[in-house]
């Protein structure tokens, strides 16, 4: 077995990479950059140009496509919009593209996707794998990656993983929230009522692992823990982990939108998202508590 990882530098990537080489599976990674990391091999690729090396498909057996520029790293500018949804689309398309004119036989495509595709918006409802995108920039933007994603359906075991905000101690928007909290500064966001889905980064790691071995996992899944929190409830949890109290005024909605404009929607607007399909698939979570994640993160 071996496994071509796109994004594989990024917080997922990087662990998943790590657990598949202890686990003596080879891997390697196609990147913009020459710079390795994880001791593994890279090969070049640039999606904007449509160019690949093709000597990184050698001998592999499954692709984790885990590539996409930062969600929330820029402000939502018409160019940034552009490259968010290309590095996604793109990236899917061109390695359809190649591994077709190429004829390889992959025994699995595993790609990222999110749970952004049930759109920035406030609702009551639970949302399952069968609900349509949203009608909004993320909602789109999934949906046109996942799309692109479908295209290896017809000729391999093709999975999708709707991931929610990924829980690391080092990486991603924990780190963000906890440095307020523990400058006394930590507060909730516009009303605080607005749903996060949410995974710790263990369980993501072992959601792609499990798929690339178990040929039973096939389709669309949200990867979320079923443990729903709101904003508020979620900074409580953070600060009460931290030992630190909050107390500060939750950040009004317009000095958000203010400062981030559109974007601002993925922080103020959250909904609730099942995870029964993936459980049912026989995925067992190891962190399904908001308490038990925390707890594990900052022990």
């Amino acid at each position: 077995m071996k496994v071509l990882i796109t994004g594989g530098s990024g917080l997922l990537g990087t662990a998943l990479t790590k657990k598949l080489l202890s686990n003596n599976i080879e891997v390697v990674h196609l990147t913009r950059n020459k710079s390795s990391k994880n001791d593994v091999k890279n090969y070049l690729w640039d999606w904007e140009k449509d160019e690949i090396d093709e000597n990184c498909f050698k001998d592999v057996t499954h692709i984790v496509h885990l590539a996409g520029a930062g969600i929330a790293e820029k402000a939502w500018t018409k160019k940034r919009k552009k490259i968010i949804v290309k590095s996604r689309v793109f990236t899917s398309r061109l390695l359809h593209s190649k591994i077709s004119s190429l004829n390889l036989n992959i025994s699995a495509f595993i790609s990222a996707s999110a749970v952004g595709i049930y759109g920035a918006q406030v609702s009551g409802k639970i949302f399952t794998e069968e609900d349509q995108s949203f009608e909004d920039f993320m909602g789109n933007c999934c949906k046109q990656w996942e799309n692109a994603v479908d295209q290896f359906k017809s000729t391999t075991r093709t999975v999708k993983f709707r991931l929610g905000v990924i829980l690391d101690k080092n990486h991603g928007a924990l780190p963000r929230i906890a440095n307020m909290v523990k400058n006394s500064l930590g507060s909730s966001l516009g009303d605080g009522k607005q749903d996060m889905p949410w995974i710790h980064i263990q369980d993501a790691v072992n959601l792609f692992f499990e798929a690339i071995l178990k040929k039973n996992i096939s389709g669309t899944y949200n990867a979320v823990s079923g443990d729903f929190i709101d904003n508020r409830n979620l900074t409580m949890k953070i600060g009460e982990e931290l030992n630190k109290k909050i107390w500060l005024p939750n950040v009004p909605s317009f000095v958000l939108k203010f400062l981030y404009g559109e974007m601002s929607d993925t922080i103020l607007k959250g909904v609730k998202v099942s995870n029964k399909k993936i459980k049912d698939a026989g995925f067992k979570f190891k962190y399904e508590k908001i308490e038990d994640a925390l707890r594990e993160i900052y022990s």
